[in-house]
């Protein structure tokens, strides 16, 4: 989804990074150390104290510098050498963002790297991967949050993370002034998520994963990414279960949008780019630095705000990378071969009061605009009103009703379409923050999802003394799905499928979780009205 960025007037910092040699005085054990005999190259992972071994930084593409900027991911170079994977490899280039802290890392072009975390390279454990959010121009995976070294010392699984390029440098299209070698450069972030699932899938059983076992998770816009994914046919057949934490708006088609020539848009915002830079073919901007893209991409922003029906930065139907319409696809079955795990948060919103305290006074002034942070409702301006009467007691009812359209009712129509397919598990994040006001806001439930409590975003989102055992749960039915295709665990109810006759959705607590049929019908009966697409 998109979220608004306070960009920090500093130097981007870099992050220090843990070295590890045998003689560096280290706790782990590079003694002990794994190789994963990949199709392209030796790799040298690192043994933890936890009995964990980690492979950071190994590059799953071609790396996008000098000539391949702008171009699509190729495939990594083989080599027969051992490398050690013993560090991170570069955030995507992004903005500085106190709550994104990848973005405090060393970042650069050149991060098309992912990281394996597994117990013993000759297992044959299911494969879990994780893909990172922050709206196309922030996250990563070095912040802390995503470390998976608990996640894998927990649970019998093998994780794997990817960064993506982000921004002007994975969603700008140059097609209109580069020609058919940029064709496909407003979807590059989109390409390098495909090439690095393929990556997983030729090689994950060198690190003891499991190919024919794979299930993919992320968190908003990489929610986002993998309702794309099961809706393109290039991914297909790259994994075959999905875990999509509040990642509704995936290019869903609000009523009035068909209008809306998403191609043409884009290429405006890339010909608004070219001005700004004072630049007249690629060819010069590849001259530009890293650091002066995305300051021309920031000031590109904040001249286009929300005048245009896209997003600056996010993911263009292109009828390739990205289907003409994602939600018809699965609406038709491409993604039909994929189990799926799907929720939201209860106060999914709350969590922009993190960057802005007068979030719902900004959201109302907005609504006479029938736009939500840029989600149109004018296809049905009677619909919302009639809504926003119902909540009208709720301080709150703006940023409640920009949650619904934004994220929940996209994921209960996806649940509805995929549902006819294939096996849908749905649910509800009740546990709230214990920070002040926050209650369960987007992205809460991560520090449980991964149990990396002591990360400052895991802090920043839901507080501390959190609830171990929630989290012990939570990772119990994730990788129960992962394993077997059904969340139910021995601690719970059984989670039931979600049927368009049931709508069953499993409420997540500290205190035992619960079935409800049809959490909010009146919200999903009104609200639905605003979608072309809904398979009631």
């Amino acid at each position: 989804m998109k979220r608004k960025r306070k960009i920090l007037s500093v130097l981007l910092l870099a992050v220090s990074m843990l070295l590890i040699s045998a003689g560096c005085g280290s706790t782990d054990k590079a003694q002990d150390n794994q190789v994963a005999d990949t199709k392209y190259g030796k790799f040298v992972g690192l043994t933890r104290d936890s009995g964990v071994v980690s492979f950071l930084g190994v590059p799953y593409a071609k790396q996008p510098v000098d000539d391949l900027r702008w171009k699509e991911p190729q495939p990594a170079e083989k080599t027969n050498e051992y490398i050690k994977a013993y560090d991170f490899g570069n955030t995507a280039i992004q903005p500085l963002d106190e709550f994104e802290r990848a973005s405090f890392a060393q970042q650069g072009e050149d991060c098309l790297t992912l990281n394996v975390w597994t117990k013993d390279v000759n297992d044959k454990k299911p494969v879990m991967v994780f893909i990172h959010g922050g709206a196309n121009v922030s996250g990563g995976t070095t912040d802390p949050l995503y470390d998976g070294e608990k996640f894998v010392e927990n649970n019998d699984v093998v994780m794997v993370s990817f960064n993506y390029r982000l921004g002007p440098f994975g969603f700008l299209d140059l097609s209109e002034i580069g020609g058919k070698e940029y064709k496909n450069s407003r979807n590059l972030g989109i390409l390098d998520q495909i090439a690095a699932l393929e990556w997983i899938n030729e090689n994950v059983e060198s690190f003891g994963g499991d190919p024919e076992n794979i299930t993919v998770f992320g968190e908003s816009a990489g929610g986002s990414a993998i309702i794309r994914l099961m809706a393109t046919p290039l991914a297909e057949g790259l994994f075959n279960k999905a875990i999509i934490e509040s990642g509704g708006p995936a290019s869903i088609k609000e009523k009035g949008a068909s209008n809306i020539d998403e191609t043409a848009q884009s290429k405006k915002i890339g010909q608004e780019f070219m001005k700004i830079t004072g630049k007249t073919s690629v060819e010069e901007l590849q001259k530009l630095s890293a650091s002066e893209v995305q300051k021309y991409s920031e000031e590109l922003a904040d001249i286009l705000g929300d005048s245009l029906d896209v997003s600056t930065y996010g993911a263009i139907a292109d009828g390739y990378a990205v289907p003409l319409d994602v939600f018809q696809n699965i609406k038709d079955g491409v993604g039909k071969d994929v189990k799926v795990i799907i929720g939201t948060n209860k106060d999914e919103l709350k969590y922009f009061k993190l960057y802005d305290p007068e979030f719902e006074q900004s959201l109302e002034e907005e609504y006479p605009n029938h736009t939500m942070m840029g989600q149109s409702f004018s296809g049905n301006v009677a619909a919302a009103d009639e809504y926003i009467k119902t909540i009208e007691d709720n301080p709150e009812k703006y940023t409640d009703f920009a949650g619904e359209i934004w994220i929940k009712q996209p994921s209960i129509i996806f649940a509805q379409l995929q549902s006819q397919h294939n096996d849908v598990y749905m649910y509800e994040w009740a546990w709230e923050s214990n920070n002040e006001g926050l209650g369960a806001c987007h992205a809460v439930e991560l520090p449980f999802v991964l149990g990396n409590f002591d990360a400052p975003t895991a802090i920043a989102y839901a507080g501390e003394d959190l609830p171990q055992d929630l989290a012990l749960r939570t990772q119990a039915a994730w990788t129960a799905f992962a394993t077997t295709g059904n969340p139910s665990i021995k601690q719970e109810t059984k989670w039931l499928k979600y049927t368009t006759k049931n709508r069953a959705t499993m409420i997540i607590d500290e205190k035992p979780w619960k079935i409800v049929n049809d959490p909010k019908p009146e919200a999903r009966e009104i609200l639905q009205n605003l979608f072309e697409i809904t398979a009631k």
